[in-house]
C-alpha cells in the first residue's frame, strides 16, 4: 500500500540550491533557451566552408541504450490507468500552428512536436538525444536513454554553430523531422519579419546535410554587412537555445518560401505575408496531414472533442518503450476552468507548487494531487517594465520614485505568496545567483539598493527632485499635467494581476494615478511587441527568464525578452541596435553618463533621459554589450563591461527587477509512481515545463497498485 510523503517538496534541496550556484562561471556562461544568443531568428543566406570542429558538447549523460522492454512486461499487474490528463490553454475551434498570425494560437504545440532538447532546471546544462537517467520508479528499467531531436552542437571561432539532430526523428506521416524542415521553417519566419529586401540582411542558415543545421553570425559577405564574431561563449550559447518553434511540415512552408523568393518586390512580399498569415493550420489538418511529430500521435479527427483531445502512443518512437501510459489526454483550459480541473483530480500533472498562497493549495486540490519538486530558478524572475516614451517614465528621479512608493515585499507576496516568489537583493539587472557568480562582494555592497519596502520619504523627496509636486494629493509635472500611468498584465496569469494590483494600490494611495487593465495574451504582447504598432504601453509586469548573463546584458527589440537595451528604432529590422542610433525602441539613450563612483545616484533635479553628470564619465553601452560579444577578450576585460552594465542599471533603473521565482510541479500520486524530488528524473523540461519533458520522454509511469493511502 503507497503512503504519500507529506513534506514532499516543502524545502528546496541543498542539493538543488548547490547546483544553482554551481558552473555559473563569469565568462563561460550557460544556455540559452530564451533568446540569450544573438539572433531571434536565423539571418543570412550565405554559406560557410567547414572547418576543423574546435569546440563540441552535448551535455547529456551519455550513456548506455537500455533494452526497450515494454514497460508493463516486467509485472503481472495491469496499470491502473492508460491516460495521463494535462491541461492546455486553447480550444479546437481556435488553435492555429500558423506561428505567423496577428494572434499566437499555438499552444499545445509543444505536446505534438518532437522535444528539441531537455532544460535541466537546477543546472546551466541542457540534455539531448543519448542522455540515460535513472529511472528507480519504473519496475522494469533501471534507467532509460531519452531521444530528443538534437543529438548534440558544435561552434567553430568565431562564427559558425550546429546542431547535429537524431536521425530517427519524423513526422507522424513518416516523413523525416530534418535539418531541412527546421531550415526552411526558419527562412519563411526571416522573409516574413521583412528581411528579404533590407539592405546588409543575410539569411545566415543551411542544411549542410540533411541532420545538420549550420548557423553562423553575419561574416560581411554583402554589401553594408559588417562581420560580426562572436566570442566562444556567444555561439555555444547560440548552438545550446532550444527555445525555438516546432517547424511546420515542409509541405506547407516551402510554397511560401518559394513565392517569397519569386517576390521581385516588397509589395509581392506584403502579399505572400498577408496569405501566410490567413492559411490556418488546423488540429484537423495537423491529424490528416501528419504534420505532427514526438511520441503521441493524433491519429484521427474523431479523437478532437470540444472537451478535450487524445493523442495516441506511437509504439515505433524511441521513447515509447520506457512508458505504460498509452494515451495523452490535452484537456482544453483557460486559467478558471484548469482551477476546476485541478480541484476535480481531472488534471493528472501540471506546473507550480502547492503552497497556501500559490496558485494550488491543499484547500484546492484532492489528497492524491501532490507537489512532486520543487527548486529556485537562477535565472528566472519578474520585472516592472517602463516604457520610456511616457512623458513620466523618461524622468530619471520619477522612475526611482515609483520604486520607492511601492511595498515589493508585499507585491511578490501578494503576487506568489512567500513560498513561490521571493524579492531581488541586488539591483543589477540579474536574478541573485546571477549577481553573486559575476560580481564580487565588494562590488555588489558598492552598489545602490532600492527599497524593497516602501519608502515613501525617499519616493517623495524623488519626486520633488524630478520637479513634481502635489495638488489636492495628486502629483503634478512642472508644467501642471496629473501624473499618471497605464498598467497592464496578461489576464491569464493571476500572479501578474495580482502583483499589478499592489503596485496600482501603492501608487495610488500616494497620489500617482495608475490606470490597470488584464489584457488576453494575444493583446498584452501585441501592446509589449516594438515591431510595427506597437509599444503600446505604459509599464508592464513581465517575466525575466534570458538564461544568461551576456543575454541579459544585450540589446533586443523583440517583445518576448527584454535586455537591458532595447532595439532600433530605424532599422528594418528592430531586433538590433545599430550604429545610427542615439535611442532604441523604448526610447532610452544608447550614449549616456555614469557616475565615477560605483553605487553613487547624484544627479541633477529635474533630470531626464541622459542627465549630464557632475565628474561624469560618457559611456556607450551599445559599444559595451556588444564588447562583452566580441572574440579575444580576457575574463577581467569582460568582467569589467558586466560592471559597467550593472552599474547602469543600478544608476538609470532602466526597467525594475524585483522578484525572483520558485517553480515546481505536481501530479496525481495515486495512479501514477513519480521519481522523488531528489532524482534526475524530475530535473528535465522542456523550455520550463517539467510536465512536457516527463510526459514527451517517457518517464511517466502508471501505478499498478490499486490502493491508495491519503495523507494524514
Amino acid at each position: 500500500m503507497r503512503g504519500v510523503d507529506n513534506d514532499r517538496g516543502e524545502r528546496i534541496s541543498r542539493r538543488q540550491y548547490a547546483q544553482i550556484l554551481a558552473g555559473m562561471g563569469t565568462v563561460a556562461l550557460a544556455g540559452c533557451p530564451s533568446g540569450g544568443g544573438d539572433t531571434a531568428t536565423p539571418d543570412g543566406d550565405a554559406t560557410g566552408d567547414a572547418t576543423t570542429t574546435e569546440t563540441a558538447g552535448s551535455d547529456g549523460d551519455g550513456g548506455t541504450s537500455t533494452d526497450g522492454t515494454d514497460a508493463g512486461a516486467g509485472t503481472d499487474r495491469q496499470p491502473v490507468r492508460d491516460t495521463i490528463r494535462v491541461a492546455v490553454n486553447n480550444s479546437p475551434d481556435v488553435f492555429n500552428w500558423n506561428p505567423w498570425t496577428p494572434q499566437d494560437n499555438t499552444t499545445g504545440d509543444n505536446w505534438m512536436s518532437e522535444l528539441n532538447g531537455l532544460t535541466n532546471v537546477h543546472t546551466p546544462e541542457n540534455a539531448y538525444s543519448g542522455t540515460t537517467v535513472p529511472t528507480p520508479h519504473k519496475p522494469d528499467h533501471e534507467e532509460v536513454e531519452l531521444m530528443t531531436w538534437i543529438k548534440e552542437w558544435t561552434v567553430e571561432e568565431p562564427y559558425d554553430w550546429r546542431h547535429h539532430l537524431d536521425d530517427r526523428a519524423s513526422f507522424w506521416n513518416g516523413d523525416p523531422y530534418d535539418a531541412p524542415t527546421l531550415v526552411t521553417h526558419n527562412h519563411v519566419a526571416w522573409m516574413f519579419n521583412g528581411n528579404k529586401f533590407t539592405e546588409g540582411e543575410t539569411f545566415n542558415e543551411e542544411a549542410e546535410d540533411q541532420w545538420t543545421r549550420h548557423g553562423w553570425f553575419d561574416k560581411g559577405e554583402v554589401p553594408a554587412q559588417d562581420p560580426n564574431p562572436v566570442a566562444k561563449p556567444i555561439l555555444e550559447a547560440q548552438a545550446k537555445g532550444l527555445l525555438f518553434n516546432p517547424p511546420l511540415h515542409t509541405d506547407y512552408t516551402k510554397p511560401y518560401l518559394e513565392r517569397y523568393q519569386d517576390a521581385g518586390s516588397s509589395d509581392q512580399v506584403s502579399t505572400v505575408s498577408d496569405d501566410l498569415t490567413s492559411d490556418r493550420v488546423s488540429l484537423q489538418r495537423i491529424s490528416e496531414e501528419g504534420w505532427g511529430s514526438g511520441m503521441y500521435v493524433l491519429e484521427s479527427v474523431d479523437d478532437i472533442g470540444s472537451e478535450s483531445m487524445t493523442l495516441r502512443l506511437d509504439d515505433e518512437h524511441p521513447n515509447a518503450g520506457h512508458t505504460n501510459v498509452k494515451n495523452l489526454e490535452l484537456r482544453w483550459a483557460e486559467s478558471s476552468r484548469r482551477q476546476t480541473l485541478a480541484s476535480n483530480g481531472d488534471i493528472d500533472v501540471n506546473s507550480g507548487i502547492v503552497a497556501p498562497t500559490a496558485d494550488y493549495n491543499r484547500e484546492t486540490l484532492p489528497d492524491h494531487m501532490q507537489e512532486l519538486t520543487r527548486w529556485l530558478n537562477a535565472t528566472l524572475g519578474t520585472q516592472w517594465l517602463m516604457n520610456w516614451h511616457n512623458q513620466h517614465l523618461q524622468r530619471l528621479w520619477v522612475r526611482r520614485a515609483l520604486v520607492e512608493a511601492v511595498d515589493w515585499n508585499a507585491v511578490v507576496a501578494n503576487g506568489w505568496g512567500k513560498q513561490t516568489g521571493r524579492t531581488t537583493s541586488y539591483d543589477t539587472f540579474l536574478m541573485d545567483a546571477e549577481s553573486e557568480s559575476t560580481f564580487s562582494s565588494d562590488f555588489l555592497n558598492k552598489l545602490h539598493t532600492y527599497s524593497r519596502a516602501q519608502n515613501l520619504d525617499n519616493a517623495t523627496q524623488y519626486m520633488q527632485n524630478a520637479g513634481y509636486s502635489k495638488q489636492g494629493g495628486q502629483w503634478v509635472d512642472p508644467n501642471g499635467n496629473t501624473a499618471s500611468i497605464d498598467l497592464i498584465a496578461p489576464s491569464n496569469d493571476s500572479s501578474y494581476i495580482q502583483a499589478a494590483q499592489s503596485i496600482k494600490a501603492n501608487l495610488s494611495k500616494w497620489g500617482f494615478g495608475v490606470n490597470f487593465s488584464s489584457q488576453g495574451f494575444s493583446t498584452w504582447s501585441n501592446n509589449l511587441n516594438p515591431e510595427g504598432s506597437g509599444l503600446n504601453f505604459d509599464t508592464s509586469i513581465f517575466w525575466s527568464d534570458t538564461a544568461t548573463v551576456f543575454g541579459k546584458y544585450n540589446d533586443r527589440g523583440a517583445w518576448w525578452g527584454e535586455a537591458l537595451l532595447g532595439g532600433s528604432p530605424s532599422a528594418g529590422s528592430v531586433f538590433r541596435l545599430t550604429e545610427d542610433d542615439e535611442r532604441d525602441t523604448q526610447n532610452k539613450p544608447i550614449t549616456v553618463e555614469l557616475p565615477k563612483e560605483v553605487g553613487s545616484i547624484d544627479a541633477p533635479n529635474e533630470a531626464g533621459a541622459d542627465p549630464d553628470l557632475k565628474n561624469g564619465r560618457e559611456v556607450d553601452m551599445l559599444e559595451v554589450v556588444n564588447g562583452i560579444r566580441k572574440p579575444g577578450k580576457s575574463e577581467e576585460e569582460i568582467n569589467r563591461l558586466y560592471r559597467t552594465c550593472a552599474q547602469y542599471y543600478n544608476f538609470y533603473l532602466p526597467d525594475f527587477v524585483f522578484a525572483q521565482s520558485i517553480s515546481g510541479a505536481w501530479g496525481n500520486v495515486r495512479d501514477f509512481d513519480w521519481p522523488g524530488p531528489d532524482e534526475q528524473a524530475l530535473d528535465y523540461a522542456r523550455n520550463v515545463s517539467i510536465p512536457v519533458g516527463t510526459v514527451m520522454t517517457g518517464l511517466t509511469q502508471a501505478s499498478t497498485d490499486t490502493e491508495f493511502e491519503p495523507p494524514e
